[in-house]
């Protein structure tokens, strides 16, 4: 059945960057709508697409929601609000703009979540696919809003989904899906690990083929799918796996680990879930590896900022929970000459931070703590140094290291307690790395 958007009338909720999206999009094809935002203060701008519809902001009251029965819900939003409750109990349907995408788009997409990794897959993907001829865009929670896809003429569509898009979103229908790894994050808002793993895991609702890290039971579909691609680290003749520093397929060798430009085995997995998404396409996978070769890493995802005076500095900003820092330290510790040191801290959310004390033991000389929850750390690894600034972390981590070691800033929390975002984390890392040089 065709979903027309003439035939329903919208409210939006949340109006930020996807929010405002939202009403432009359904503006621009004649929909009714309004917005809301449950901030009583929020700047809107000038000129902006909200100056033709209704904007409430604060709590709406029940007659807000009459004569309208979609409420389109902004990922930022818990659907536990209770606006959004007050909105449900009124009769309308919650959706997310990804579901909206789902009845709408015609283009095959394939879509990629988990805690840890999906930025770079998706943009990994989206690499490969464009270099082999297909005309391909990143969307969702990296690149495009879904949305602002649904006029463009494409062969493919990658979709990187987040678990607050997933559980708004009940009929997107994917030709490859693939949940990376689960660990703790977000449980502010999803309660439990469950709860989190039940909203990564509907990306395999409506898929034709899933890829799956065969040593990681988070994930594994709980729907049924019909092709399964695994992959793995270990020797495999079925899908991927590896032989001598080697990505293999079927057990014959594809691409040796030197020529990947990613590092740490966290990336070889990366790099292996990328090319099974290409194989649901149909992809030649001797012509992907090729593009493999020529793609660079996602900002603040294990970049290289530089060595000086023998001392290696990377910006791992991104890592905003556990899993990403584990991730991280055992993908660069077991090929270094030196030691490891570690920056770390900030806002965990609610999350467990203990899982990390067995990876610190085994791999990390010292931790430089700071922000909300770096009391947490030192109580988890005794060699860790409470910091009050960035700087002063990094200043003791030059102090620290020695000839052939790594410092890494890779915090396992967000940054929302000291900065505005993980950008500017890694902006504030850099500088006071560059600053360093010169003390």
């Amino acid at each position: 059945m065709t979903y027309t958007l003439s035939e329903h009338r919208y409210v939006v909720c949340g109006l930020g960057l996807t929010g405002q999206a939202c009403v432009r999009f359904l503006l621009e094809k004649d929909a009714y709508v309004k917005a809301f935002d449950t901030r009583e203060h929020l700047a809107l701008g000038e000129h902006t697409t909200l100056d033709a519809v209704e904007v409430l902001l604060g709590l709406p009251k029940a007659s807000f929601f009459e004569n309208v029965d979609t409420l389109v819900l902004s990922p930022g939003v818990s659907p536990n609000e209770p606006a959004v409750q007050e909105a449900k109990r009124c009769g309308l349907e919650i959706i997310g703009d990804v579901e909206l995408f789902a009845r709408l788009t015609k283009t095959p997409c394939i879509g990629i979540t988990g805690s840890n990794g999906k930025t770079t897959v998706t943009l990994l993907t989206t690499h490969i696919l464009k270099s082999l001829g297909k005309r391909t865009v990143a969307a969702g929670n990296v690149g495009k809003p879904v949305l602002e896809t649904l006029d463009a003429e494409l062969d493919v569509i990658v979709l990187e989904l987040s678990s607050f898009q997933l559980e708004m979103t009940s009929s997107l229908v994917l030709q490859g899906a693939t949940l990376l790894n689960l660990s703790e994050d977000h449980l502010d808002r999803h309660g439990s690990l469950e709860g989190y793993g039940n909203a990564k895991q509907r990306i395999f609702a409506h898929c034709a083929s899933a890829v799956v890290w065969r040593d990681h039971e988070y994930s594994v579909p709980e729907y049924p799918v019909g092709e399964v691609i695994n992959y793995g680290l270990s020797a495999s003749n079925e899908g991927f796996g590896v032989i001598d520093d080697n990505i293999t397929y079927q057990g014959q060798p594809l691409i040796s680990f030197s020529e990947i430009p990613l590092a740490g085995e966290h990336n070889v997995l990366n790099v292996m879930a990328a090319l099974g998404l290409c194989e649901t396409l149909g992809v030649d996978l001797n012509e992907a590896v090729n593009s493999v070769k020529t793609f660079e890493s996602a900002p603040h995802r294990c970049v290289e900022l530089g060595n000086f005076n023998g001392i290696r500095w990377i910006d791992d900003s991104k890592a905003t929970n556990v899993g990403a820092t584990i991730a991280a330290i055992q993908g660069i510790a077991p090929r270094l000459s030196g030691k490891l040191h570690l920056i770390a801290g900030g806002d965990a959310k609610g999350a467990d931070l203990s899982p990390l004390r067995p990876v610190l033991e085994e791999h990390v000389a010292s931790v430089f703590a700071l922000g909300k929850d770096a009391d947490k750390i030192v109580h988890i690894f005794p060699k860790t140094q409470y910091c009050k600034s960035m700087r002063d972390a990094v200043i003791a981590a030059k102090n620290t290291a020695h000839h052939n070691d790594v410092v890494m800033l890779s915090p396992a929390c967000a940054s929302i307690d000291m900065f505005n975002n993980y950008i500017e984390r890694a902006e504030v890392f850099k500088a006071a790395v560059m600053e360093g040089q010169h003390l």
